[in-house]
């Protein structure tokens, strides 16, 4: 059986907020790809930058299960890749803290943690101002 793509599945509000950061990522100019897998895309500077080659800069993927037949996944994690980002991007991201889970031990903010990562787990008010924040660094990284 061949994988889903990540925007076919319905989990519930897990699932609306995987197509929010979504969207939000792709109305930021981010190009987003799907490479056969079930639980994750990946995020390009641009489409041009997917096309020439240039590494993935981050990925936004549920969480929580790898059966989703038995459970269903519980977050969403809209990551970054530091070793493929920009020195003003990863700056701009490192100053966002809400929702922060670079590691799954203490301390969860950790700069030598190979990405910044944000995990979410439900749609709210809140998560969306953070949402947000990271929109608006992306917008002015790629000069959007």
């Amino acid at each position: 059986m061949t994988a889903k793509h990540p925007l076919h599945y319905h989990f519930g509000e897990v699932t609306e907020l995987f197509h929010y950061i979504y969207e939000v990522c792709e109305t930021a100019g981010i190009y987003i790809d799907w490479s056969g897998t079930a639980q994750t895309v990946q995020l390009y500077r641009s489409e041009e930058s997917f096309l020439s080659g240039e590494r993935y800069i981050g990925a936004i993927q549920y969480e929580g299960s790898n059966q989703f037949q038995k459970r269903w996944p519980s977050t969403v994690s809209l990551r970054f890749r530091r070793a493929n980002l920009s020195f003003i991007l990863k700056y701009c991201l490192e100053q966002i803290e809400d929702y922060r889970k670079d590691t799954n031990k203490e301390p969860f903010i950790n700069p030598n943690a190979e990405s910044i990562a944000f995990k979410f787990t439900s749609l709210t008010d809140e998560t969306k101002q953070v949402i947000s924040k990271i929109k608006e660094v992306l917008c002015i990284a790629n000069y959007v």
